[in-house]
């Protein structure tokens, strides 16, 4: 074990110590916090039912993730070489995204009802406008003459956009996948909370109501979980498609 492995163990032993003392000795009521032995004891009761809502959660974020990544990229990449699209569509796109997303969500239920199918749709929509409007903005800051490059060594339009253009735009591309990643679980877990019958959202909303504060914060717990699973996805994504600017980086 290392010395910073050790140091983190230590620092979150004193922080789950601290917590649970808030809790026992009475300085924090139990409607509003649970200790951790309680979180523990709802995962022994209700355990089953949340792993298998984190199961329902995950697949729709990892659904929800695959379509406002593939329409994201490809809309901004083909966009952001459309100087006269970029200029009428761009702002339209920036407008609708300053509208509050959950203002829809109630249209998506009627169309698609309460199932999953409304909780993937808003969240593919929650992720696709800043990932569109990332790479459209990276690809129209890209210096023309990589353009002109590739066609003249004879690069199809294709080619130049996937193989030069969006590899150029890189980092735009990937701050807009960070951003519409986080609204994507974002997405799931609140359309979850407010009309679902599977998912953590739901069981969250559900115990709230019956005031299981354990139950509450082991699905908040499990939230964060997702979270997590999310970003060390992205990470690796990061890694594999970046590691060639890094290189280039230490060459220079």
């Amino acid at each position: 074990m290392t010395a910073r492995l050790a140091r983190r163990l230590l620092v979150a032993a004193v922080i789950l110590g601290l917590w649970e003392f808030v809790r026992r000795a009475g300085l924090v009521s139990a409607v509003i916090l649970a200790s951790p032995s309680e979180i523990y004891l709802a995962f022994l009761s209700s355990g089953s039912e949340f792993l298998l809502a984190f199961r329902v959660t995950l697949g729709e974020i990892a659904v929800a993730i695959v379509i406002a990544w593939t329409l994201g990229l490809i809309a901004g990449l083909f966009l952001g070489t459309a100087a006269y699209a970029a200029a009428v569509i761009g702002p339209l796109l920036s407008s609708l995204f300053a509208i509050p997303l959950i203002t829809w969500y109630p249209l998506l239920m009627i169309w698609l009802g309460i199932g999953s199918t409304s909780k993937i749709a808003y969240a593919a929509l929650s992720g696709f406008f800043p990932i569109v409007l990332n790479t459209l903005n990276g690809v129209r800051q890209l210096d023309r003459q990589y353009v002109r490059f590739g066609r003249s060594i004879g690069c199809s339009h294709l080619a130049i956009l996937f193989k030069i253009m969006l590899p150029l735009a890189l980092p735009s591309v990937l701050s807009g996948l960070r951003i519409g990643t986080a609204l994507i679980v974002i997405g799931v877990i609140v359309t979850e909370m407010l009309a679902s019958v599977g998912g953590i959202g739901f069981w969250i909303t559900y115990h709230r109501n019956l005031y299981d504060t354990g139950q509450v914060y082991l699905g908040i717990l499990l939230s964060l979980i997702c979270v997590l699973v999310v970003n060390l996805t992205l990470s690796r994504v990061e890694r594999r498609f970046g590691a060639w600017r890094e290189s280039e980086a230490l060459e220079r």
